[in-house]
């Protein structure tokens, strides 16, 4: 796993998505020349991923309660992108909204490391209206399975 040497940031990452799938869920399969990326424009924010297991309980009648882990869940949550209905990468994530297939997704941060995320896109809705507050579109995404990390060169 790649390590940063310093504090990093988010600021000048590019998040990309594809409809085309890897061949291999590894650094070799997504970064296969097979797979079209198209940067998605104006990304106000996106949600936090990682490895989480819900704890779960047994309560017998008599004996302490005993804890195990649930499945392993990989992050959801919401993607916020400055409504530009132009936006070639926005039209990707309103056509996942309307798919039941998984995408691709490539964030390149700016040291250049890449994450690379199969998801789905379960929801495209505009912002609600508010003087001087600018249109939004949010986007549900959930990761299926582990980020593939690759290290900045």
């Amino acid at each position: 796993m790649p390590a940063h040497t310093g504090i990093a940031s988010f600021s000048d990452t590019v998040y990309s998505i594809s409809a085309t799938l890897p061949a291999t869920y590894d650094s070799a399969g997504y970064g296969s020349t097979t797979i079209t990326w198209t940067e998605i424009g104006k990304v106000q924010s996106f949600p936090e991923f990682g490895s989480q297991s819900p704890v779960n309980e047994f309560v017998p009648i008599k004996g302490a309660v005993e804890y195990f882990k649930g499945a392993r869940r990989y992050g959801s949550g919401p993607m916020v992108v400055g409504d530009l209905p132009v936006d070639a990468g926005q039209v990707l994530l309103k056509a996942a909204e309307a798919s039941q297939n998984k995408y691709s997704m490539k964030l390149t941060y700016p040291d250049g490391e890449i994450h690379y995320l199969e998801v789905i896109v379960s929801s495209w809705k505009l912002s609600g209206a508010q003087e001087g507050t600018a249109m939004t579109r949010t986007a549900d995404i959930s990761l299926m399975r582990a980020p593939v990390v690759v290290a900045a060169a």
